[in-house]
């Protein structure tokens, strides 16, 4: 890509109102989706009053998002290092945190800082890449149901979530341009932040090169990931070290069993049917609607997209449920953007669209309001 610069060595005026203008859609719906939520929590949010701290305003809006779940372990291992089992969560983002914390700025405020930055190139890359597929009218449609979206609320809390997204959605956006090497140094970032960055290699075995240089580009993309591996063995023995402290978080549970992917599926499917579980209000029945619904999907990308963000997406969906349960299932697809993109093309209804937007939303309040009252949601 080449980049104009005048000889005073500033942007050319018109590429910079050009870059304002592509991002002048997806800011302004990610600060007003910001700001609802926001005046949401100070103003109608109900309270689920676990401790004093938890009724706090201050609490709702600022601590809940940078210290509750898995946000706290991240900043754990930002300051104190690993301690088993948090070799579970990949080293680049707790990090990031370090590495921006070590200015002096406040960990938590860091958090925050850098929860809005990648909210935001979220939103925007989210638009620049579906632009560039589907058009830009139906991007469109398609940012503003990624932002009703339920879980689409991790990206207000110190989670992996934004940086995964930023770094993925690039990686992809390179690959469209061509640019294959620094998409997929790009994708060995996302192999860092998260297991799922092992889609964003497979997606890169589908580009039209020589298998030479697709292998290459399948490596890079897996650096981060094996650079963690290298790190596990040299600090704790064991390569594959991550894996065993996965398995310590859900083992109380009876989880973490190995097992074909759909097999959760038909499982939980029978607690449904059986009314072992109540659809209007259990997170479980949450978990399974949205797996089922996204792997049905899946065809819709495959003949509306291509074969790359098909695999990219399958792999991504697939891996939570090799663990034998569709448990926090509803965030763990939230990645699986390609599903977000093809959505308008499915739902051709204006008025139907919307209507599942609004109800969208109104879950996506009520996760928010159980997350910041320190209430398990995903």
């Amino acid at each position: 890509m080449t980049y104009k610069i005048r000889k005073d060595l500033s942007i050319d005026p018109k590429l910079f109102r050009k870059y304002v203008s592509v991002a002048f859609y997806p800011a302004t719906v990610y600060l007003i989706w910001r700001l609802f939520i926001l005046l949401y929590q100070i103003f109608l949010q109900p309270h689920y009053k676990i401790t004093e701290a938890s009724a706090t305003l201050y609490q709702r809006v600022y601590l809940s998002w940078t210290t509750y779940w898995d946000v706290g372990h991240y900043i754990g291992i930002a300051l104190k290092g690993y301690q088993y089992p948090q070799q579970a969560f990949f080293p680049l983002w707790s990090l990031l945190i370090k590495v921006i914390s070590i200015s002096g700025i406040p960990i938590y405020a860091v958090v925050y800082f850098l929860t809005f930055i990648l909210g935001l190139t979220t939103f925007i890359l989210f638009y620049v890449l579906a632009s560039r597929l589907i058009g830009q009218t139906k991007a469109k449609y398609a940012l503003i149901f990624f932002a009703s979206f339920p879980s689409t609320m991790f990206l207000v809390a110190g989670y992996t979530e934004g940086l995964f997204l930023t770094l993925t959605l690039l990686s992809f956006l390179l690959l469209e341009k061509q640019l294959y090497l620094l998409g997929s140094l790009v994708g060995g970032l996302t192999s860092m932040t998260r297991l799922a960055g092992v889609g964003v290699a497979v997606a890169y075995l589908t580009i039209n090169r020589s298998l030479g240089r697709k292998l290459a580009y399948f490596i890079f993309c897996l650096l981060g990931l094996g650079l963690y591996m290298i790190y596990l063995q040299v600090e704790f023995g064991d390569a594959f070290y991550f894996t065993k402290a996965q398995q310590a978080w859900c083992q109380v549970s009876n989880r973490c069993r190995l097992t074909f992917p759909l097999v959760p599926l038909i499982d939980y499917g029978k607690l449904l049917i059986t009314g072992w579980v109540r659809p209007s209000l259990s997170f479980v029945f949450y978990d399974w609607a949205v797996s089922v619904s996204f792997l049905i999907l899946l065809i819709a990308i495959f003949r509306k997209l291509n074969l790359t963000y098909f695999l990219y997406s399958l792999v991504v969906i697939i891996l939570p449920l090799l663990s034998g349960s569709t448990v926090g299932m509803i965030r763990y697809v939230l990645v699986a953007f390609p599903v977000f993109f093809i959505i308008p093309l499915v739902i051709r209804n204006k008025f139907l669209f919307f209507i599942i937007c609004l109800f969208l939303f109104l879950l996506q309040l009520r996760f928010i309001a159980f997350f910041s009252s320190r209430i398990w949601v995903a």
